[in-house]
């Protein structure tokens, strides 16, 4: 089961590491992964939205593209991780973004693996399954 992290949507799109998001894309549907993203990785998508020169056409983009993926929220299964993640990193010091936190939280409390390419902000998250790309 694989939760799309932010970094794997914006690749999808375009840019330097899009063949290599294609790529694993096509490996999580031979895997038959069911595939979904957070509430949260759509807030932070909705950033780029409102940065955009045509925050309309970006957002009927978007709402096409997230039209095919289920969407985990975070809830109380996941708070109380976030709250632990969040005192663990401080604890190391080795704090995360909340952003971060909170989506891991978000996919750990569901079961799922995070496909991200940014792996060092996640990288100190203890239990917390990533697949880069």
């Amino acid at each position: 089961m694989a939760c799309l992290d932010t970094s794997f949507f914006i690749d999808l799109a375009g840019g330097k590491y899009k063949a290599r998001a294609w790529r694993k894309m096509a490996e999580l549907s031979r895997r038959a992964e069911p595939l979904v993203t957070t509430r949260l990785n759509i807030a932070e998508l909705y950033v780029g939205v409102a940065r955009s020169d045509y925050p309309k056409q970006e957002e009927r983009a978007l709402q096409a593209i997230l039209d095919n993926f289920g969407v985990l929220e975070f809830d109380d299964k996941a708070a109380p991780l976030f709250g632990q993640i969040t005192a663990y990193l401080q604890q190391i010091g080795r704090p995360a973004g909340d952003m971060d936190v909170l989506i891991a939280a978000t996919a750990m409390a569901n079961g799922y693996t995070l496909i991200t390419r940014d792996k060092k902000h996640f990288a100190n998250i203890p239990q917390l399954t990533i697949e880069t790309y």
